[in-house]
């Protein structure tokens, strides 16, 4: 029975490698046009910045700012990717798209565990590693490594709790739950945003209460929270600014509206831009009625929302939540003025990326006496797909026009001067470490 067992294990793990193996291969053909970008966004030139002040001195690195939330992980990360790739850009792409890879692959896992359904499982992952829902700008921009380390610490923190309260017995002197969290004080390091997975935690035990046998404010939620209260409390008496405290509102009307905003905008990520004006007649005419659309894309989500609470199972009531939960967060702050800074969804999409492959695979089911017809509901996956590809190929010709216009050029050059006298004043840098 042992060597049963040891034979089934390694066959699930080659399996998985196979399987993951696959999705780096589906995002890096996803995400190819990208690698020969170069850094198009402040941000990547702020991060670099960052990373040779840490390399002057790495208290730098705890070190936080009024525009800035503290993150010295993501500091941490983004100093050693500097480290290794130096200023060669398409190294940072590729990395950001291994994360992304690895994102995908949690997903999996993360869906799996709920739901125990391969199939929707394994959908689920395809359609995150093909940025549905989110549309990739996480993974187009050197500075979205934030986001990225921030969704695989979630993913990361709450597929371990999950599995130690569904499968381990939810005990708080456990492997499992220690390594909870190292991951939940890890994503502390990162963003505010964190702070949404004792959300995700509750509606976890909520909906599945039956399975761990707990209340929903039980010992180890409770534990996590007064972890995240402490942490709450030492950022608050030890860092100097408060991020985000002037786009901060408090509009009952404004945080409603944003919150309709983004929910639409994973579905519909159509507006008004450059990238709209410089399309085909087919996407002009498409704008012509986004109002419309939007109405319409709006009314369909929530509708589905409460059918999916009143006839879904509990995996699909937590993701509907999820979805909820994790966008929340970001209506408080001004609407970005870049319609398609779309980072903020890359977290958010996980929720509708399940429903969608959640409701796609029991359609398919229920058609099974249909022969090839049944195969008809894995369209609409397939037209996210399309619309994602055609997302990402839109943005990467507007980040190439991008780079070369104001003020990119000029941190360009500031940051290279500054670099030219950091290596010349014995940093310690090489002619070799600037052409890596």
């Amino acid at each position: 029975m042992s060597d049963e067992r040891v034979g089934r294990g390694l066959l699930l793990a080659r399996n998985n490698i196979l399987f993951f193996g696959l999705l780096v291969a589906l995002s890096l053909a996803f995400f190819s046009l990208v690698r020969d970008n170069t850094f198009w966004h402040t941000g990547d030139y702020f991060y670099l910045e960052q990373a040779l002040d840490v390399q002057e001195s790495w208290s730098q690195i705890f070190v936080s700012y009024a525009t800035q939330p503290f993150q010295p992980l993501v500091k941490l990360v983004f100093y050693l990717e500097y480290s290794v790739f130096g200023f060669s850009a398409w190294k940072y792409y590729l990395f950001n798209i291994f994360i992304h890879s690895i994102n995908a692959f949690l997903v999996y896992f993360l869906v799996f565990t709920l739901l125990r359904d391969r199939l929707i499982a394994t959908l689920s992952a395809i359609l995150f590693a093909c940025a549905v829902g989110n549309y990739g700008k996480a993974v187009m921009v050197v500075s979205g490594i934030s986001d990225l380390l921030i969704t695989m610490l979630t993913l990361l923190t709450l597929l371990i709790y999950f599995k130690n309260e569904l499968e381990k017995g939810g005990r708080v002197a456990s492997i499992w739950f220690f390594g909870t969290l190292v991951f939940f004080v890890l994503s502390l390091l990162t963003k505010l945003t964190s702070f949404s997975i004792l959300g995700c935690m509750l509606a976890f035990h909520f909906f599945f209460r039956s399975e761990t046998k707990k209340r929903v404010l039980c010992k180890t939620f409770l534990t996590i929270a007064a972890v995240a209260f402490v942490a709450l409390c030492a950022k608050l008496i030890f860092s100097p600014y408060l991020p985000g405290r002037e786009t901060f509102h408090f509009d009952v009307p404004l945080v409603i509206r944003l919150f309709g905003s983004y929910l639409v905008r994973m579905v519909f990520p159509i507006h008004a831009s450059s990238l709209v004006s410089d399309s085909g007649l087919v996407v002009r005419f498409i704008y012509n009625v986004a109002t419309e659309i939007r109405v319409i894309t709006f009314l369909c989500i929530l509708s589905y929302s409460i059918f999916g609470f009143v006839f879904g199972n509990r995996t699909i009531r937590f993701f509907i939540t999820w979805t909820y939960i994790t966008v929340t967060p970001f209506c408080f702050f001004e609407f970005p003025k870049d319609w398609l800074n779309i980072r903020y969804l890359y977290l958010v999409s996980i929720g509708f990326i399940m429903i969608l492959a959640s409701g796609t695979v029991l359609a398919s089911r229920l058609l099974y006496q249909k022969a090839w017809r049944r195969f008809l509901t894995y369209s609409l996956p397939l037209l996210f797909i399309l619309l994602s590809q055609f997302i990402i190929f839109r943005l990467d010709k507007n980040y190439e026009k991008l780079a070369n216009s104001h003020p990119v050029p000029t941190l360009r050059e500031n940051l290279m001067t500054r670099y030219n006298d950091l290596r010349t004043g014995g940093s310690g840098t090489t002619e070799e470490g600037q052409n890596r």
